[in-house]
């Protein structure tokens, strides 16, 4: 690559965020599901229970293909791991509009397996190479990736749904598979990863003079830091999640009509893309335990308003902690992203995004385990009641995650000062 311009990288880069972002708003629509699942019941001839399930499975093949994909692009590039991903995706959403019809198995087989593999694949991709470019506002091109991702399934998955009944459920999942594959494929072509030195030439303050990165050293699963971490993470994917998935129902147990409970899975949606970037602003201001401490708090927050609306029976309690529920769940994958470049560096940095990811994963499960454990259908204050005390549990995880990441910051400065003082690495 010939060595570009400090202008050149910031037309570059800008460009690369605003594809980038595109195509993560065409892979967010796998998350649209819960605004599939009744057409894809009826249309396909389906059990409402089984076809649920669905996004559990998308949701754990998704951790799997965001790693499977940071090996895929160490292999064959960034081009060849977003290729990977278009055909997965094709594969997934084609595959179920076309072979769907009452058979469960190929639904779980294309739109859990197939399609959740791709956008992990991509995700991890996109997101890893993007931030790159940005050493200096790595919050800020988090937070736009983000909130693409998590707009998806509001403005095409609205578009999509409205086009069923004219068009057909398998003609219309065939038609998200086609024009997402183009759309990665589109974004392949240009992207790529950004010059050796950018921290250097962006960002010189975070850079030391050998242009050494000590955080490179470190894998994340021997860093104690990581594991605090993922409780956090853990913890308030879970709360996001037990909201997201009964939002209408649980607002219509509250008093509110159907047609304002529907909007308000909308609104929801809105307010969690709206917080990618808030959270990516406050990380790019402050520091990575400041921006968990505010979103913990704010989980904390969304519990307490969602228990008082069920307890007393208001509805206005219970959109304001719908709102901050979607607005805390929104505000973890940009930490992620954020963290895992902070702390651990370039080198790896797909893995380690992936596996920093994998707390979604163990967020579904803990949702589901919790909800089964008090019956969460016919039991929603208890379900809350649990996820209050656990949003607590993870404001206070940010205690010990401060003192863990002050002392790797003391121990990093310490390897990089030494590095540059000729000692070695």
């Amino acid at each position: 690559m010939p060595e570009l311009s400090i202008a050149q990288i910031k037309r570059t880069r800008s460009l690369y965020l605003a594809l980038s972002t595109l195509a993560l708003l065409f892979l967010g629509l796998i998350y649209a599901f819960s605004m599939f699942a009744a057409p894809m019941s009826a249309a396909f001839g389906l059990d409402k229970v089984a076809v649920g399930l669905t996004f559990n499975i998308m949701m754990i093949t998704f951790c799997f293909g965001a790693i499977g994909g940071s090996q895929i692009e160490k292999n064959l590039g960034t081009k060849g791991a977003l290729i990977v991903a278009a055909v997965l995706f094709l594969c997934g959403f084609a595959g179920t509009g076309l072979f769907g019809y009452g058979s469960i198995e190929v639904v779980y087989l294309c739109y859990g397996v197939l399609g959740g593999l791709g956008v992990g694949v991509g995700y991890n991709c996109i997101v890893a190479t993007t931030n790159l470019w940005f050493p200096d506002k790595v919050g800020f091109s988090s937070g736009v990736l983000m909130m693409g991702f998590g707009l998806g399934s509001l403005i095409l998955g609205t578009l999509a749904v409205n086009l069923v009944a004219s068009m057909g459920l398998g003609t219309v999942f065939a038609l998200i598979g086609v024009i997402t594959c183009l759309v990665v494929v589109v974004l392949a072509l240009p992207l790529r990863r950004p010059p050796a030195d950018i921290v250097e030439r962006m960002a010189p303050e975070k850079a030391g003079g050998s242009g050494y990165d000590p955080g490179e050293q470190d894998a994340a699963l021997k860093t104690p830091t990581f594991y605090v971490y993922w409780i956090w993470a853990i913890i308030v994917i879970a709360i996001g999640l037990a909201t997201i998935g009964n939002c209408a129902s649980d607002a219509q147990a509250v008093g509110l009509d159907a047609g304002f409970a529907t909007l308000l899975v909308g609104l929801v949606s809105t307010c969690n893309g709206l917080a990618r970037v808030v959270i990516g602003l406050i990380y790019d201001k402050t520091n990575v335990k400041t921006t968990m401490l505010v979103d913990g708090l704010i989980a904390v927050v969304a519990c307490a308003c969602i228990i008082g609306a069920f307890t007393a029976g208001i509805p206005a309690l219970y959109v304001a902690g719908a709102f901050c529920c979607g607005f805390c769940y929104g505000g973890v994958p940009v930490v992620a992203s954020a963290f895992a470049r902070q702390r651990f560096g370039a080198k790896s940095y797909p893995l380690n995004l992936s596996l920093a990811n994998f707390a979604i994963m163990f967020g579904s499960v803990l949702n589901i385990v919790i909800q089964a454990a008090v019956g969460g259908a016919d039991n929603r204050l208890a379900v809350f009641a649990v996820m209050g005390v656990l949003s607590i549990v993870a404001t206070l995880d940010v205690l010990p995650f401060s003192r863990l990441w002050n002392s790797d910051m003391r121990r990093l400065e310490a390897r990089r000062k030494s590095v540059e003082a000729g000692g070695g690495r």
